[in-house]
């Protein structure tokens, strides 16, 4: 589930929709991808501060939107559990994952049988980039900086170099290989480093 976008839906509902009269294709463009995720079930935002506030407040539609956040986020990690057969490492990144510790904690809830063991009282301070698990968890939790802006102006910053050494700048599909070797071995020290 996404702030505006719908996430899943049965594409039957659609079909039935535009058969009705109700929604031409641009009006279910606009329902899809304006107007549905934590927005549209919530009636109030697609925000999850504003969701969270709205729990507070006794909002019911407030807690089924996050209700069915949660159930979803689980869902997939248990699903990525399942055919990876286990989990070494679970990631919480980006707006929602770095700064919510009530998604996180309901994320985790009833991962137990994974060996997977939050911290809540670690998980509940704002800092990032740390472990946010037990020291007797078998899967590390971890609460990290996206740094998007970061990614991007390396990105810009190699487009602009390619540009002044009058070589065509590489866009598409992206990374050579070496550079995705060196990502990779990048990425497997920093969870060694965590998993100790």
């Amino acid at each position: 589930m996404m702030g505006t976008r719908f996430g899943s839906v049965d594409p039957g509902i659609l079909t039935y929709l535009m058969r009705q009269g109700q929604l031409d294709s641009r009006g279910i463009d606009k329902v899809l991808n304006e107007q549905s995720g934590l927005l549209g079930v919530s009636g109030l935002s697609s925000d999850m501060r504003d969701i969270l506030t709205g729990i507070e407040q006794g909002h019911k539609r407030a807690k089924l939107a996050f209700d069915i956040y949660v159930h979803r986020l689980r869902a997939a990690i248990g699903g990525m559990a399942a055919i990876l057969g286990g989990m070494d490492v679970l990631v919480f990144t980006a707006g929602v994952g770095e700064n919510s510790a009530e998604v996180r904690a309901a994320a985790c809830r009833g991962l137990e049988f994974l060996g997977l063991r939050l911290d809540c009282k670690t998980n509940a301070r704002p800092s990032l980039d740390q472990e946010i698990s037990t020291a007797d968890s078998s899967v590390r939790v971890l609460a990290i900086r996206a740094e998007k802006d970061w990614a991007i102006s390396k990105e810009c910053w190699k487009l602009a170099q390619a540009h002044q050494r009058g070589q065509q700048p590489r866009v598409l599909p992206g990374k050579s290989p070496s550079d995705e070797a060196r990502e990779r071995q990048a990425n497997r020290a920093l969870i060694k480093s965590y998993k100790g």
